[in-house]
């Protein structure tokens, strides 16, 4: 009997035992579900954060978007490859609150835009998750920049010897363009009766007038903000303008050309004074690019069914001079002035950042049909894809 009694206690031991083993072990997986769990939220609203900084980047439909917030300093594949810490130093806080951070950053490679997201869930100094990286694939839809379709453009004055005729272009629905001289100065100019209503000054109404290049010194842009600020307060300059031509795949670095021997969809950057010399550019998009001067040398001519088109593009750093008397098709682009010696004809357009100057006549045609995707803007954003 007493044996039975031992054998029991033996039996209800080991019971107890396992019964403590399996409690255990539940406890310890309880505890690894409770981690999980913990993770996966964490790694969820880390995700979550992501998304939301590539929304708020995005804005309200994309309408504040413009393609000049995304940059080309680093690609998109060195982007997607990074840590939470590194993209942390080089990209912009998105709206995340709480213990969830998250950052947002805009990038351009070539024609393609992208805005990435990166979100991260922190405790005290830590990072507890951090989320893959969140791309969203912007397109533009592509227009002829208004600067370059409105004729002459300068945020100085404009003063032309000599008689001049003006032809202005003529919008999608046949109308009169009527934007065909503008000065934020200034306006010297002789033309009929008829064509005066084409010209407008600074007396009229001042405009932003975008232009290539840096800032010249001596503009003291502290005056800008009192009730009649000086005409230079109207201009922007944007120094990067050079950056995708200067890395343009196929470029032509070159300070001394000829437009007869450069092939259709030519680009050619001069780091200082560009040099070009005469000839056609019936048919081509050309386009021309100094850091400094361009002096043009002879005619840009045309003929035939190119002359209602506009295919060659001038961007000038610094000064655009041509010498004689010239017909010249083209867009001219300068962040400093425009001055052409002699009697000329001009089909095309010209903005400039000081003045625009003729010592004779000019007989200028506005036309609104340019060719050379690279005097158009990006407008009206969308985006294509979200991975």
């Amino acid at each position: 009997m007493h044996q039975q009694h031992g054998a029991a206690l033996v039996v209800v031991l080991s019971l107890l035992t396992l019964s403590l083993m399996l409690g255990l072990s539940g406890y310890q997986s309880a505890l690894v579900d409770e981690r999980l769990a913990g993770n996966y939220r964490a790694a969820t609203e880390a995700q979550m954060g992501a998304e939301h900084a590539v929304s708020a980047a995005w804005g309200e439909g994309g309408e504040n978007l413009t393609a000049g917030h995304f940059s080309a300093s680093i690609g998109l594949d060195a982007l997607e490859s990074t840590n939470w810490a590194t993209f942390s130093g080089i990209s912009q806080a998105g709206p995340c609150q709480g213990n969830v951070r998250c950052r947002y950053r805009y990038v351009r490679e070539g024609g393609s835009y992208y805005v990435v997201g990166m979100g991260a869930v922190t405790g005290g100094n830590q990072v507890v998750a951090s989320s893959l990286p969140v791309v969203a694939r912007v397109e533009f839809r592509e227009i002829p920049n208004p600067s370059f379709t409105r004729g002459l453009l300068s945020a100085g004055h404009i003063t032309v010897t000599g008689n001049s005729t003006l032809t202005p272009a003529l919008n999608e629905d046949g109308s009169i363009n009527s934007n065909v001289v503008h000065a934020n100065g200034l306006v010297s100019i002789s033309v009929p009766a008829n064509q005066r209503g084409y010209i407008t000054s600074g007396a009229d109404r001042k405009v932003e007038v975008p232009l290539p290049g840096t800032r010249p010194t001596g503009e003291n842009m502290s005056q800008c903000t009192g009730a009649s600020p000086p005409d230079y307060c109207y201009k922007r300059y944007d120094p990067t303008i050079y950056d995708e031509y200067r890395n343009r795949p196929g470029v032509i670095r070159s300070c001394n050309i000829n437009l007869n021997t450069l092939p259709h969809g030519s680009t050619v950057f001069c780091e200082g004074n560009l040099s070009v010399g005469s000839g056609s550019v019936e048919g081509k998009q050309l386009t021309l690019v100094a850091t400094g001067d361009v002096s043009m040398s002879g005619s840009t001519t045309t003929s035939g069914p190119g002359a209602a088109e506009i295919g060659l593009f001038v961007v000038a750093g610094g000064n655009i001079n041509f010498s004689g008397s010239t017909d010249n098709y083209g867009v001219f682009w300068a962040g400093g002035h425009v001055s052409q010696s002699g009697t000329s004809r001009l089909h095309g357009s010209i903005v400039a950042g000081s003045y625009i100057q003729s010592s004779g006549g000019i007989r200028f045609t506005s036309i609104n049909r340019v060719t050379n995707r690279d005097a158009y803007i990006e407008t009206e954003p969308r985006i294509v894809s979200w991975r």
